[in-house]
């Protein structure tokens, strides 16, 4: 992992007109559309700051950043354009917080909303051609020496099909991780049915273009010391999750296993692919991120003020 010093010192200068044009194309990549009634000619206007877009043909106004993974955002958007560059990297949001002087939360928030934008890009791009399916567990093995003994009982390890589409020269195409039990798994796989062949049937299904049966697709055996592209990728990405990280839950494994296929996948086109996902991925709140409150009951509040006599009756 690069130094402080030397990713601000690699870090380039956004102007703001340079991300609004950039945002502007990869919203409207053939040009301006109403989003009401899909006119393409506008014009500019500007609102308390804000530069809008109205539509010739009904009037409706719209901003840059609405029907956006940005959507709601009041982080500058050079900022938000920086913390695309540095997820490249593959930063945490305390470092990302720091290196583009906002709090922790918007950092956090930042990352996981382009992680939500990388989500939806890799649900539009199946595995296709000679794909290779690798059944690993991710969990207390990968990290026993980063956290306490207390939380080394409760990590529950989580089963992972790691799956990719590889060329003649047997290197890396296209990257999929996909954790059996998390939001991107089955029902099915939620009720414990998670063996081997039942969660690479549901991958291929899910995740290889014409849903081959598992049958056409090559089985690797897990192993820590195995060499192919699959296993290598596999340890990097523990590795990267343990370091950066100290490991991550369940909740949102599947996010960050998405990050790390999605920049291992696009490599130097990361950064433009990051704009282009985001520029047509629609937003997502913080409460859509955490999830609903689990566990916490209302309180009644059980004590009521005694009635005071009408003085006035008196």
């Amino acid at each position: 992992m690069p130094s402080r010093i030397s990713i601000l010192d690699s870090m380039p200068v956004y102007r703001q007109d340079d991300c609004e044009g950039a945002l502007f194309a990869a919203k409207w990549p053939h040009g301006f559309r109403c989003p009401r009634c899909a006119h393409s000619q506008y014009y500019e206007v500007s609102s308390r700051g804000r530069r809008l877009f109205e539509c010739r043909s009904c009037c409706h106004q719209t901003s840059l950043t609405a029907g956006t993974a940005l959507e709601g955002s009041r982080t500058p958007l050079t900022k938000w354009f920086h913390a695309m560059y540095l997820m490249q990297l593959g930063i945490s949001a305390k470092l990302l917080a720091e290196l583009i002087q906002v709090t922790y939360k918007t950092a956090w928030l930042i990352n996981h909303k382009l992680r939500h934008a990388i989500g939806q890009w890799d649900r539009d791009r199946p595995l296709e051609g000679a794909v290779h399916l690798l059944g690993e567990i991710y969990g207390y093995e990968y990290h026993r020496h980063l956290g306490s003994s207390h939380a080394q009982e409760s990590l529950k390890p989580q089963p992972v099909v790691v799956g990719a589409s590889l060329n003649e020269a047997e290197q890396l195409v296209h990257l999929k991780m996909k954790a059996v039990d998390g939001p991107e798994g089955s029902d099915t796989a939620r009720r414990g049915l998670t063996d081997g062949e039942e969660a690479a049937e549901r991958f291929v299904q899910k995740h290889v273009f014409g849903g081959l049966p598992a049958g056409h697709v090559t089985r690797l055996e897990r192993g820590h010391h195995g060499r192919t592209a699959l296993h290598i990728a596999w340890r990097e990405a523990v590795r990267w999750l343990s370091w950066t990280f100290g490991g991550i839950g369940p909740k949102h494994l599947q996010a960050y296993l998405n990050e790390f296929s999605f920049r291992l996948s696009c490599r130097a086109t990361a950064l433009a692919e990051l704009i282009g996902c985001c520029g047509t991925t629609s937003r997502i709140t913080y409460r859509g991120l955490v999830g609903p409150r689990s566990g916490i009951r209302p309180l009644k509040w059980g004590y009521r003020r005694p009635m005071q006599p009408n003085r006035r009756a008196m």
